[in-house]
């Protein structure tokens, strides 16, 4: 008596899983690519589909990222867990079988790698504040890297600074003004959020601009984590630069441009009793000339008349890699 097969696992697309889950298909090639949580089931001939425990997996993954948890952990608890199969039955429309590739046309193939409107987003800046806030309270310095980093990688500089660390350092300073707590996850953060920002600029070896762009602060600011996001921000366009830090004294500053011959000088200030114009007093035209920028809050008087004061981050940005040559 011949014996019956068992029937083969139903398995789902890329697209049908992130319809049934809520998550953009792009996410979930990036958890298989970085953390191995992809389809399992293979067939002859076609794509590898998610099988019941994989979409389990996915499911446990986003569900440990919206409670705060950061993503390697996620990845690493769903994978080591033990989770019941999901029903992919229910899925009805994801199990029809799905036509030859050669006969799908490109409107229905945008359609199926579309974010639907209810996608959650996890890789959204209310979910990365959410990561990066619980890895601070931890003072856990490691999940602060790793937040940021992933950030970056994902979104770009720009993006993670305006949308993610921005609102989360001045969240940080609002609770230590209004209680006195809270200094030293601020420390904590601001010695991550440079040494990421630090990691991108080592990364720039042969650069666009043969002549780099100085940055500093103020002679009386010690706010230095913005000259450190606008380095790394050139860092992507391939602009190398060179940080001179906090209290930059006038004479240094001087003496730091006719050593390097920048295409661009970079001020910052913080709040207004460190925007000190006398700065700009012993920094001498050289030629070819270099641009100069006050950048930061602090500037509000007037400036020299050879000084601009770009209107927000993108703008200092684009002035200085104008500048560069780009």
């Amino acid at each position: 008596m011949s014996q019956t097969a068992p029937p083969a696992e139903v398995g789902l697309t890329v697209a049908a899983v992130a319809r049934r889950i809520g998550i953009a298909p792009a996410t979930l090639r990036t958890w298989d690519r970085r953390y191995g949580l992809g389809p399992t089931l293979h067939k002859a001939g076609s794509h590898r589909r998610y099988s019941a425990i994989d979409v389990a997996r996915i499911d446990l993954m986003r569900k440990l990222m919206l409670n705060g948890v950061l993503p390697s952990e996620a990845a690493r608890s769903a994978m080591n867990q033990e989770v019941p199969p999901a029903n992919l039955v229910q899925g009805g429309p994801d199990l029809k079988p799905k036509a030859d590739v050669k006969q799908v046309s490109a409107k229905n193939l945008a359609a199926n790698n579309a974010t639907p409107d209810n996608v959650i987003a996890i890789d959204g800046p209310k979910a990365i504040i959410r990561s990066l806030n619980r890895a601070a309270s931890n003072l856990d310095a490691t999940g602060c890297d790793q937040v940021i980093s992933n950030s970056v990688k994902a979104h770009g500089v720009v993006w993670t600074w305006e949308q993610v660390l921005q609102p989360v350092l001045i969240s940080v300073g609002e609770k230590w003004a209004e209680t006195g707590e809270g200094v030293e996850q601020e420390h904590l953060l601001s010695e991550s959020i440079i040494g990421q920002f630090r990691n991108l600029t080592l990364q720039v070896t042969q650069p666009e601009n043969a002549r780099p762009v100085l940055l500093a602060c103020a002679p009386h600011e010690l706010h230095t984590i913005p000259i450190f996001a606008i380095a790394a921000a050139l860092a992507e366009q391939n602009i190398a630069s060179r940080i001179l830090g906090a209290r930059m004294p006038a004479q240094a500053l001087a003496n730091a441009v006719k050593k390097l011959g920048p295409s661009a000088v970079v001020v910052w200030s913080q709040t207004l009793g460190t925007a000190d114009t006398s700065i700009w007093d012993l920094v001498e035209p050289m030629r070819p000339g270099h641009l100069r920028i006050c950048a930061g809050p602090g500037w509000q008087e007037a400036l020299p008349a050879d000084v601009t004061k770009p209107n927000d981050f993108t703008s200092t940005l684009v002035a200085l890699a104008a500048a560069s040559g780009r």
